[in-house]
């Protein structure tokens, strides 16, 4: 007997089939989860009927996701979705057997959204938009073919990558904004033609140290995650140029923000960024030794000497293409380090903006002028591209932060409709107002650490406060191992028999494995782990969670923008953010990989007992696409951004000069404030055609540069003034305290005395004198 194989498409196709039936089962049933369940034969059926194939090979993909652990088996023929599963019993939180569960309400909404296939276009079609030799490079670095098992390969293009990679090579305008779905493959629409125009630089000789092309991230997590696909497919251009064309020529990269050591704080042996060597997967890591001091490889040794690694070697050296922050930027254009001893940003080529829709408001206005202040820095025109997935009105958007006319100057490319399709299933749960939501929050990620430990699902929960995070996980803690050994009663069959007890967790348990009440919870503990900007060893966790063996990620926004973990299947976001953008962005971090999560996504979205929040379980659409009902606004016009950078302009042409801005700890130290104001003030004067640049070309301005200078120029010529006035309100506030510590002390010697004369009125009196004082002394 032939049997016949199920495709992975196929696989995906009837899962997805199995979660609508589930889905029809609940709105029919009064939106009870309990009775979303199928037998056997209503599957079988499903899946013959949406496959449009017979019952023996509808059996065989049924067994496939059986096997898999993407069907949950109920009891009494009653079978459900993994995903469904865990909504069902996730819903159904509580602390013991037989208590109140912490959701009051939950409701379920499933959707189909749309994600790219990137088949639409072979990787040949790119022969068509470069020259042959800078082909060959890009295929022997990026094609799939040429080595399947390496990281970082492509077997081809979606629609919406070829038309923006054929856009950008041409290049006609000033800029470009692209936008497409999360994972629509939007970093490699913007780096091949990078790579692409550095490719063809070279091959030509070209031996000029410059940065061609600047990229912008908002989160530092996500420039670790790029950093490591854009080394991976270095290393191979670099070993074609050597070994294939016998050139002596390299691309190179750095970082440059906050987290870049100077020289002199290089040690060896630390981690270099979390990166992951493109040779072997060892960690890399600083290397100081006679004659190098760099990047190299943990594991195998091999130097990376095209990686820069602390600043004064990217400044002096200039990668060519640099990753860093927009605030690392305003930092370095005022610099005098930077702008004048090494003229860092001359000749720049390309800036992308990656996630442009985080640059609204005020740091929005700030983004429009900063990119101004660039154009000066370079001394030429470069491009400028934007990317996001949420933009909801490019044309407006790009026409406020780039200042420039759309059609005319700056152009769209967004993409189409011709995409596959992910399931999303929106669980959206109300805590119960007698109930802490932070203790439902553990005891979800507590579920979905099981289900990681036997499913190997990973999950990411979104809260957007420290205190907030480290709360829970420090109630995880105490709770789960210290006391009640959780989640030990859920596999207790003594108190949960019943498999479809949402209470029962033994329904994840696949073959041989076990749960073992003394040292399991321990293990599903240990599958969690927080993440945030200042955490210690982010970077492991990081790549543990990458690796696949972390199960939970408790996240601040951090893993919100870009970050790809395949595995990731489940999202969690507790309380609704501050923008709706953010909704979309973390759903967009699952349910990306085809055969490890079949492009389904749980997003759980836990409502906290407000008003505002509650609205939204009613109104799941307002929060699921919320952001494309709004404008995002650019605060260009707000006077203090205007001021700043009308002011920082003047600065960055003081560190063009070669004149001490005080910026970097290289660019002098202030010594004198009369003599510093007045150079400032100087260069104010000199600054005014410069400051032409920063004035608005599309709209028409209340309040342009060339004015707004003089206010600043009163208001710089005051400083000196002011801080006299800081200094004496200082030393009065220190002589009022030096008072205030005598009459302390005199307080305690009376307080001794009255004892020893045993004066109760005296004592009483001198206890309240130092009362008195310890509130006046702690504000």
């Amino acid at each position: 007997m032939v049997v016949n194989i199920p495709t992975e498409d196929e696989i995906v196709n009837a899962y997805h089939a199995l979660i609508d039936l589930e889905y029809r089962k609940y709105v029919n049933g009064n939106e009870r989860l309990e009775d979303s369940w199928y037998s056997y034969n209503e599957a079988i059926g499903t899946i013959s009927s949406s496959l449009s194939k017979p019952p023996t090979e509808a059996r065989e993909v049924f067994r496939e996701l059986l096997e898999r652990g993407f069907i949950v088996e109920a009891g009494d023929d009653r079978y459900r979705t993994l995903h469904f599963d865990i909504a069902y019993r996730a819903s159904n939180i509580r602390i013991e057997y037989g208590s109140l569960r912490y959701p009051l309400e939950a409701k379920v909404y499933v959707r189909d959204e749309e994600i790219p296939r990137f088949d639409d276009h072979p990787f040949a079609a790119l022969r068509n938009l470069v020259d042959p030799e800078v082909y060959e490079v890009l295929e022997y670095a990026m094609f799939k073919n040429v080595n399947p098992r390496e990281r970082g390969r492509i077997v081809g293009f979606s629609d919406f990558q070829l038309r923006a990679i054929k856009t950008l090579l041409k290049g006609d305008k000033k800029a470009y904004i692209l936008t497409a779905p999360t994972s629509g493959g939007k970093t490699y629409a913007f780096l091949i033609p990078i790579l692409a125009k550095i490719i063809k630089a070279k091959l030509r000789g070209e031996g000029e140290k410059r940065v061609k092309a600047l990229i912008v991230y908002p989160r530092k997590a996500l420039e670790r995650d790029q950093l490591n696909k854009i080394i991976a497919i270095l290393y191979r251009v670099n070993y074609y140029f050597k070994h294939a064309k016998g050139l002596n020529t390299e691309i190179t990269i750095g970082i440059d923000d906050g987290e870049t050591p100077w020289e002199q704080d290089v040690r060896s042996r630390t981690s270099y960024r979390g990166a992951i060597c493109p040779y072997d997967n060892g960690s890399l890591e600083y290397l100081v030794a006679s004659g190098f001091k760099g990047i190299r490889c943990k594991h195998c040794g091999r130097m990376f000497d095209w990686i820069y690694g602390y600043r004064e070697q990217i400044w002096n050296e200039k990668p060519d293409i640099l990753i860093t922050n927009v605030w690392a930027l305003d930092f370095r254009l005022p610099s005098t380090t930077i702008e004048h001893n090494y003229k860092f940003f001359k000749g720049l080529s390309i800036i992308v903006l990656d996630e442009a829709h985080v640059y609204q408001s005020l740091l929005g206005g700030n983004i429009r002028y900063l990119l101004k202040r660039l154009k000066l820095a370079s001394g030429s025109e470069p491009m400028i591209i934007l990317s996001s997935a949420t933009i909801s009105k490019p044309e407006e958007f790009g026409k406020d932060v780039l200042d420039l006319d759309p059609g005319r100057e700056f152009d769209v490319v967004e993409a189409g409709k011709k995409r596959a399709r992910k399931k999303v299933i929106y669980l959206i749960m109300a805590v119960h107002p007698q109930r802490s939501w932070e203790t439902a929050v553990y005891e979800l990620a507590i579920l979905l650490a099981t289900v990681f430990k036997y499913r190997r699902i990973q999950s990411v929960i979104f809260i957007d406060s420290i205190r907030e995070l480290y709360r829970i996980h420090s109630q995880m803690l105490r709770v789960a191992t210290l006391y009640y050994r959780e989640p030990k009663d859920h596999f207790d069959a003594s108190i949960v028999a019943n498999p479809n007890d949402p209470y029962n967790y033994n329904v994840y348990i696949r073959g041989k494995e076990r749960f073992d009440p003394r040292t399991t919870p321990d293990e599903i503990y240990s599958y969690i782990k927080l993440h945030h900007a200042n955490v210690k060893d982010r970077e492991s966790v990081e790549r543990e969670f990458v690796e696949g063996k972390l199960g939970v990620l408790i996240s601040t926004s951090t893993l919100e923008l870009g970050v790809d973990y395949p595995n990731v299947s489940i999202v969690a976001t507790i309380g609704i953010p501050f923008m709706l953008e953010s909704i979309p962005h973390r759903i967009g971090r699952a349910g990306r990989d085809r055969r490890r999560t079949l492009n389904t996504t749980l997003a759980i979205i836990l409502l906290r007992n407000t008003p505002l929040e509650l609205y939204y379980l009613y109104k799941p659409e307002d929060l699921i696409e919320g952001f494309k009902k709004k404008d995002i606004p650019v605060a260009w016009r707000n006077i203090a951004v205007k001021k700043y950078h009308v002011l920082f302009t003047v600065f960055d042409e003081m560190a063009r000069n070669g004149l001490d801005t005080c910026i970097l700890r290289t660019d002098g130290r202030l010594t004198d404030i009369d003599e510093f104001v007045d150079r400032i003030v100087d260069f104010i004067d000199k600054t005014k055609k410069k400051l032409a640049v920063l004035a608005s070309r599309t709209e028409r301005d209340e309040d342009p540069p060339q004015e707004v200078i003089e206010d600043i120029k009163r208001e710089v010529k005051a400083i000196p003034e002011r801080i006299e006035e800081w200094r004496k309100a200082h030393d009065n506030i220190l002589d009022a305290y030096g008072v205030l510590a005598n009459v302390r002390r005199l307080a305690r010697h009376l307080i001794v005395l009255a004892k020893k004369m045993s004066d109760p009125d005296l004592e009483r009196e001198s206890r309240e004198i130092l009362g008195l004082i310890w509130r006046a002394m702690s504000g």
